[in-house]
């Protein structure tokens, strides 16, 4: 089966479920069981058992991420877009990532850098960075099996670690930590690049503002970003009641020599 081991996103009328494609297997929902062998290409529209239309295809980055199983919290998409242009990341950056966590920001971030840019990415726990490794090829492996980009993973606590030991010039430092402050105990930015955090509690971004002013950085900003949908459903256009409010600030700053 040309399909085998394929990621797709399995869609009814109000939900969504990320699967993988198993020769011979199924996929049993509320609505009734979708044999996998009954997909023949992507997209793709099948009936389940029950005579419930769904349609396959292949999953976007904010599908996969929202729908993927994860250890970590991740950073959501539509604060992704945020710190890659607050960051000032482009496809031939160097950038420092503390925190790979799930993988979800590491996977995005591998996508903008392609085979010209690369990507360190620090953790403490091993474990994360096996299960993002996965995720990051899991993703991209459905797409391009010949994409190439530059990683590599240093598996080293915070504040254990030192810049100067990267043989590149960091363009850019985004962290997704509980206390991005700890890398200024043993480390001194000397050279122009662009920091970037992501912190969940006013508290701490207070404190890394405040680290950030000593250690001589400029253009310092803090937001949040807040998300509305709107309904679309026949002729009826409308904002939801709900909205995705406060998933953390947005802390960056530029190093200027």
């Amino acid at each position: 089966m040309k399909l085998d081991n394929s990621l797709v996103v399995i869609k009814s009328n109000n939900k969504k479920y990320l699967t993988v494609i198993k020769d011979g297997e199924s996929f049993i929902t509320h609505n009734g069981k979708i044999s996998y062998n009954d997909i023949k290409s992507l997209p793709y529209t099948v009936k389940s058992s029950t005579g419930e239309e769904f349609i396959i295809y292949t999953p976007s980055y904010k599908e996969f991420v929202l729908l993927m199983r994860r250890g970590p919290q991740i950073i959501y998409p539509k604060d992704v877009g945020s710190l890659i242009v607050d960051g000032n990341i482009r496809n031939n950056s160097t950038v420092l990532e503390i925190g790979t966590g799930s993988g979800a920001l590491t996977l995005f971030l591998l996508l903008i850098l392609g085979k010209k840019g690369m990507l360190y990415s620090l953790d403490s726990d091993s474990k994360h960075q096996y299960r993002a490794s996965k995720t990051i090829y899991r993703y991209i492996s459905t797409f391009n099996k010949d994409y190439e980009y530059n990683l590599e993973l240093i598996h080293k606590e915070l504040i254990d670690f030192r810049i100067i030991n990267i043989d590149k010039d960091i363009d850019t430092i985004i962290t997704d930590v509980p206390e991005p402050w700890q890398f200024f105990y043993e480390n001194k930015i000397e050279k122009e690049l662009t920091w970037v955090s992501y912190l969940p509690s006013i508290s701490q971004v207070e404190k890394l503002t405040n680290i950030l002013k000593e250690n001589k950085f400029e253009n310092i900003e803090i937001k949040e970003n807040l998300e509305r949908y709107w309904i679309i459903k026949d002729n009826i256009l409308r904002p939801k009641n709900e909205m995705v409010g406060h998933t953390g600030f947005i802390v960056s700053g530029r190093f200027i020599v």
